[in-house]
Parts: structure tokens; C-alpha cells; sequence
């Protein structure tokens, strides 16, 4: 398993990115390239299961996942099923002086024969880096605030 930390800064209100991105019904409309689909096939008051068609370094997948959310600024992705199955993502939404901190604890797991390909890991990494500007891009220009 490989863990690192992304860590980047958005001039949104805490409330406005945590709702944004835990509004899962309507991800896809922030990250359409990444996200194709996202299934809601459980929720209860700890959280919910949602089944998701992502695209992702070229490929395409179906993949199940467990997503907890601790209001305003905790949520937790735990991958259920794929070749990632046992990853997580720690959200974390902590209000900064110009606006939050979004830092996400990553912990990767690969399967199957991806474990014989540690270098991946490497180039995950780097893109999930650029995935969380885009999205920070994307939450701030859907709220007609200028990204800072």
C-alpha cells in the first residue's frame, strides 16, 4: 500500500466545497471527464454505497464505494470493488483566512496485476494532484467565484 497527501487551498467557504463535493447525485456535472455515472444503491444516516462508472489515465470502470460523511468537514471514499478495491480517500475541509483548505490522505491499493506495476502508483499520484486543481477550478467556477 502506498499513502501520500494531497493538499491545496480554494477561496470557497467550507460549507460551499464540502457540500459540493459531497453532493454525489450531481458529481459528474463537476467532473464530467472523470466521473461518467454515480448509482446511490444505499444510504443511510452513516453514509451511503454508490456504484460509479469513472474514467481515469484512459481507462474506464465500474466500481463500488462507500462514502461517509461527517458534515462539515470529513469524507471518507473507501473503494469496495476493482483493481483499487481497498484504497481510501480521507477528505478533510478545514477553514483557512481566505477561504478552506481541502487535504485528501490517500491510501492505494492496487490488485490483481496491477501490484506488478508499482510505477503506476507514481503516475496515480501525480494525476490525482491535477484532478483536485480541476475540480477546485471547477467547484469555485460553478459558484461564480474567481479561482484565486
Amino acid at each position: 500500500m502506498s499513502s501520500f497527501i494531497i493538499e491545496k487551498c480554494t477561496v470557497l467557504p467550507q460549507e460551499k466545497i464540502f457540500d459540493i463535493s459531497t453532493d454525489v447525485e450531481n458529481f459528474h456535472n463537476i467532473m464530467p471527464d472523470y466521473f461518467k455515472s454515480l448509482e446511490i444503491v444505499e444510504e443511510n444516516q452513516y453514509g451511503m454505497i454508490v456504484n460509479e462508472k469513472i474514467s481515469f489515465l484512459g481507462l474506464s470502470l465500474n466500481v463500488r464505494t462507500k462514502h461517509v460523511i461527517i458534515y462539515p468537514n470529513i469524507h471518507e471514499v473507501h473503494i469496495l470493488s476493482g483493481p483499487t478495491k481497498g484504497t481510501s480517500f480521507i477528505e478533510s475541509y478545514i477553514p483557512s483566512e481566505h477561504g478552506t483548505v481541502v487535504t485528501i490522505n490517500v491510501n492505494l491499493k492496487f490488485n490483481g496485476i496491477l501490484k506488478f506495476f508499482p510505477f503506476l502508483q507514481r503516475i496515480l499520484a501525480k494525476k490525482m494532484f491535477q484532478t483536485l486543481d480541476e475540480f477546485i477550478r471547477s467547484a469555485e467556477s460553478s459558484t461564480q467565484i474567481q479561482h484565486c
